[in-house]
């Protein structure tokens, strides 16, 4: 991601654009380690303090937080040669400035009515994988052992941490000491103060921030506390670190993958439904980096704490190969995730594949839950659905693509649905009783799902107008008896916005496309498949609705985002797209209802857990921000800025490509489809949206009559200003941050 400051002569699309600015953050080299992993990590995981040292007004920095201890420090026995974690008792201060950002600054005064987190503690726990030890003895020899109090703090810090947050710390350790990733982790945990029980985490791989609270733009630290009535975390900062402030130029999270998994091969034992998922996955990797020893990966991160979900309903490891040999794998009780632990280091470009076996009760059954439908009150079948659609396998990094071959062992009165086109669908053998459906998805994609039910299949032939290419349209229905629902109109709604969409953005790439029905007050578009409530009925609301979902085969699969940051390049197009349907499907003035509706939400008051809070959602930060924008005090702010403000700044874009004269707005779609070409299969950034724009909007009619109002030396201020553009892009402004 690269920032600079337009030179555009009164270029109205920087000024469209201009307030989407942010940054991101971080890189480091990998090695190799020596020593037993696994022994390393149960040493860890044991974290026995052996040693203590009193403290006079020992100071401790790391990155922007600032500690004072005057007390006893107790330390830990040295681990592979170091010294890894310290229990603090006494009497302490913690301070940290926000970074330079609005946002942080005025989210600090949202959650915490401060400038700055500063709080006094008694207690602290610290585990590190870097120099802290040094930092805290200079030289000093501790001696005697620990008290009964210390032990108890090192024991209880990592079972809290996994149960409140999914993130495994001796894990963590462990992949740093092992890959030797430089500069270390670091996380420390601070008690009995004024600001309660809060956790400071410095990850310069990112890998914290991205697996167990999502903020994927390169932020390596966090100031969070857990809140138990949100079943979640505060996180009161997020911010770079300070080398990446200095140089103004950091690298995305996935800058520090470890592997690419290349393709996916599933094979999902169903066949008792309501026990458990048996899943066998095959995962055909590449390193990324030399030396690699032990790789994490994520699972279950879409489980929540709130009625032990996490716990009880997980996805576990039961067993583990590596190219027919045993593997090692640690998964701990309430972890988000597992590490692969490798027999052998593999070097960079280096391919190989592992095989996991996982079981878990991780399907949800509708059988006997009812919905609304119209004025009547429906009781569902046994329909089954997975609890998070997209945490049920193993993956690494974050919207990484892959291919999947799906094989699913089910009861023959079940149906199933799922992304990708449908190989066979037979029964297993001589057994009448069950039944083989197998599914393949030969595009890489970044995510699949699947559900279960006793669906009846309503498909069509649709030659699309785009390419012409004729294709499947299938919704995975429920029997009439149970819910009627108006199949033709949902499949000549999900045939009209695919080719519509087709002729706007470009022509639809795969080869099946269908519907799944889901008894849940949401929708989601997967590549190839939505998950839909029965919206058959005439109206706007469901034009939107439809068009919306249908508009994410472009903007969310064909076109990924690559951050948080990104992600309104998903959602905000999916909605303005809904809005161009709807006016073409239904009449102008129901997209004019639907804007307008938009800009009340923006100008409307925050919704907090409360009630209703001060000011205005639009003013709670840049659309940028995505899921950051929720908090217990603004938790409508991530939707109503992402969806809404990024269709209407696409509305924004819209008009001023479209011709004044003529009315003619051809250029904007030519900009769009030019972006999906150059995007196609991989992810975008507001910066790659951004650089499309612009070279798109010098050419159309209202830029070109602006430059001849203004002349020639319009014109050159303009071309100068675009070369110092180019020339910021290529090497990064003192006032630039690059992604």
């Amino acid at each position: 991601m690269r920032f600079f400051k337009c030179r555009y002569f009164r270029c109205l699309l920087a000024l469209a654009l201009g307030f989407l600015l942010l940054f991101a953050g971080g890189a480091a080299a990998q090695q190799s380690a020596p020593g037993n992993a696994m022994e390393i990590y149960a040493a860890l995981k044991k974290a026995e303090l052996v040693s203590l040292m009193r403290a006079e007004n020992v100071v401790l920095k790391r990155d922007r937080g600032e500690m004072t201890f005057n007390g006893m420090f107790y330390f830990g026995a040295p681990i592979g040669g170091k010294v890894r974690s310290a229990v603090f008792i006494g009497k302490g201060t913690f301070r940290a400035e926000p970074p330079a950002s609005l946002f942080e600054r005025e989210n600090l005064q949202r959650l915490l009515k401060a400038d700055k987190v500063e709080s006094d503690f008694q207690t602290a726990v610290l585990r590190f994988t870097d120099d802290t030890y040094e930092m805290l003895a200079k030289g000093a020899p501790p001696s005697g052992g620990a008290t009964p109090e210390a032990m108890k703090l090192a024991a209880g810090f990592e079972p809290r941490m996994l149960k409140e947050t999914g993130a495994n710390i001796s894990a963590r350790q462990l992949v740093s000491i092992a890959n030797q990733e430089t500069p270390g982790f670091f996380v420390a945990q601070f008690d009995k103060g004024e600001r309660g029980r809060f956790t400071l985490l410095l990850d310069y791989q990112t890998r914290m921030p991205v697996a167990n609270f999502d903020i994927n733009g390169g932020e390596k630290g966090l100031i969070f506390a857990y809140r138990k009535e949100m079943f979640g975390n505060d996180v009161w900062l997020a911010f770079y670190s300070l080398e990446d402030y200095q140089k103004r130029i950091v690298s995305y999270s996935d800058a520090f993958d470890l592997i690419a998994i290349s393709k996916f091969t599933m094979n999902a034992d169903v066949r008792e439904p309501r026990k458990t998922l048996r899943l066998t996955v095959g995962m055909d990797m590449v390193s990324a980096v030399d030396h690699l020893r032990v790789i994490p990966l994520v699972i279950n991160e879409g489980l929540s704490e709130y009625d032990n979900d996490r716990l009880k309903k997980a996805m576990r490891v039961k067993s583990a190969s590596l190219g027919g040999g045993p593997l090692d794998v640690i998964q701990e009780d309430w972890e988000a995730g597992l590490t692969l632990v490798l027999p052998a280091a593999r070097k960079a470009d280096e391919k190989f594949s592992a095989e996991l076996f996982l079981e878990g009760n991780f399907l949800r059954d509708e059988a006997g839950n009812v919905i609304l439908r119209g004025f009547s009150v429906v009781s569902l079948p046994d329909c089954l659905y997975l609890r998070s659609n997209t945490s049920w396998y193993p993956r690494h990094g974050y919207l990484k693509r892959s291919i999947f071959q799906m094989t699913f062992h089910h009861r023959k009165q079940y149906r199933i649905a799922t992304v990708g086109t449908r190989v066979r669908e037979e029964f297993a053998g001589e057994n009448k009783s069950e039944m083989v459906t197998e599914y393949r998805m030969d595009h890489r994609v970044a995510f699949v799902t699947f559900a279960m039910g006793p669906f009846e299949r309503y498909a069509e032939k649709a030659k699309l107008q785009q390419g012409g290419a004729e294709i499947p349209i299938e919704f995975n229905s429920l029997s009439g008896s149970v819910m009627p629902i108006k199949e033709d109109f949902i499949v000549a709604e999900m045939t009209n916005a695919l080719n519509f969409f087709s002729v706007m953005f470009g022509a639809y790439p795969y080869p099946t496309f269908s519907a799944t029905f889901h008894p849940f007050g949401f929708g989601q578009g997967f590549p190839t498949m939505l998950m839909i409530p029965p919206t058959d009925r005439a109206s706007k609301y469901t034009y939107v609705f439809v068009a919306h979902e249908t508009a994410h085969q472009w903007w969310g699969n064909v076109v990924a985002w690559r951050s948080y940051r990104d992600q309104w390049l998903s959602e905000g197009f999916a909605e303005y797209s809904g809005l161009l349907y709807t006016a073409r499907r239904d009449r102008y003035s129901s997209q004019v209802e639907l804007m307008k509706w938009m800009r009340d939400q923006l100008n409307a008051p925050p919704g907090t857990e409360l009630g209703i809070g001060k000011g205005r959602v639009t003013d709670i930060g840049p659309l940028i921000l995505g899921q950051r924008l929720f908090t217990r005090e603004s938790v409508n702010a991530y939707y109503v800025l992402t969806y809404y403000k990024g269709a209407l700044v696409l509305r924004m874009l819209h008009f001023l490509f479209t011709n004044p004269s003529t009315g003619d707005g051809q250029p904007f779609f030519d900009m769009m489809s030019d972006f999906v070409k150059r995007h196609k299969d991989g992810w975008a950034t507001t910066e790659s949206f951004m650089q499309v724009a612009s070279e798109h909007f010098v050419r159309t009619p209202r830029q070109r009559a602006e430059r001849l109002v203004h002349g020639a030396a319009a014109g050159g201020e303009l071309r100068q200003g675009q070369e110092r553009a180019r020339d910021g892009v290529r090497a990064g402004h003192a006032d630039a941050v690059q992604h």
